[in-house]
């Protein structure tokens, strides 16, 4: 009984600290990049869809060991964030989605092919994840080129600095540090928390599955990613409220293309990591299945009420799948 609390205390007081520091982090993230002047949309893939948590939770589970549940909160949290967060947005208010999107959802189809292929293939080793790490950042500059209105804006950014550049910019830059210190501070101890709770939640994991006697790739699949994933929860339930539907879905492929680029990068690349059922032949379908589910909604243009009940059941199901298989 004694293991039993402390499991579940580490997981707890891990997902708690994993998500109020990616709450720190996100704030502080979105306030220096709107110094930037990037796009809603873009902020939304690269920022609400960066899941620092979920990387190292998986680069911890690598480095302890543990590859299986590296390998199931990857697919875990790509399915959860698909199926509950956006049901549960529907739910509360239809979701409307800009043609503008279409793109954005193209490009993070692309890049997510060779770690799918990857996945299916049943090992993903060291120097395969250095490549997907590398894809990834030439995935981020991709959609940097591309968002035309977040290039202009530093341009005039740019010419602005340069025309104001007379006795005052002394001045004008100590305003300018001043104003930064505080998202500065709230990203790196958004930081500094997720690297606490990282070890606790993994920690938690290993004896939760030792104790239930359930696979490292189940707990990671269903539990594990249920908490690192809860970040986007919250994000679908206020996007949801303040009809800002860009930024949710966004952030969901922004999510999705980087917890199997970095997440499993990162966590490929400390340790190669071997795909067990009933990853591959259970929940990594079911994966496939709700991204391109998630495409043809996107295409459709918005998620009625009806749709969001039926995402929902999809994760019900994939619950089942992956802990009774």
């Amino acid at each position: 009984m004694t293991a039993l609390v402390i499991a579940l205390g580490l997981l707890v007081v891990g997902c708690a600290l994993l998500l109020r520091g990616a709450d720190w982090f996100m704030d502080g993230a979105v306030d220096l990049a709107r110094a930037l002047g990037v796009s809603v949309l873009v902020i939304g893939v690269l920022l609400a869809g960066l899941e620092p948590e979920e990387m190292l939770t998986a680069a911890v589970a690598s480095a302890r060991g543990a590859p299986a549940l590296a390998v199931g909160n990857v697919i875990g949290t790509n399915v959860t964030i698909v199926t509950l967060a956006l049901g549960l947005s529907a739910l509360i208010f239809p979701v409307l989605i800009d043609r503008s999107v279409r793109r954005q959802a193209l490009i993070a189809t692309l890049v997510s092919v060779i770690p799918i292929v990857l996945l299916f293939l049943g090992t993903v080793t060291r120097l395969a994840g250095v490549l997907l790490l590398i894809i990834f950042a030439g995935y981020t500059f991709l959609l940097w080129r591309v968002d035309r209105t977040a290039m202009q804006r530093l341009a005039e950014s740019e010419i602005d600095e340069d025309d104001n550049d007379d006795g005052n910019s002394d001045r004008e830059q100590y305003k300018h540090w001043h104003f930064l210190w505080q998202p500065l501070l709230l990203t790196f101890g958004g930081l500094a928390a997720m690297v606490i709770g990282g070890p606790a939640v993994v920690e938690g994991a290993l004896r939760l599955a030792n104790l239930v006697n359930r696979g490292q790739g189940v707990v990671g699949a269903t539990i594990v990613s249920l908490g690192t994933g809860a970040e986007m929860l919250a994000l679908g339930v206020s996007a949801a409220r303040r009809r800002q539907a860009e930024i949710l879905v966004g952030g969901i492929l922004g999510s999705f293309a980087y917890n199997l680029l970095v997440t499993l990068g990162l966590a490929a690349a400390l340790h190669t990591i071997p795909v067990y059922p009933p990853m591959s032949t259970v929940a990594l379908p079911i994966m496939v299945v709700v991204h391109l589910l998630l495409l043809i909604l996107i295409w459709y243009g918005k998620i009625p009420r009806l749709i969001g009940g039926v995402l929902i059941a999809v994760y019900s199901a994939y619950l089942l799948a992956v802990v009774l298989v």
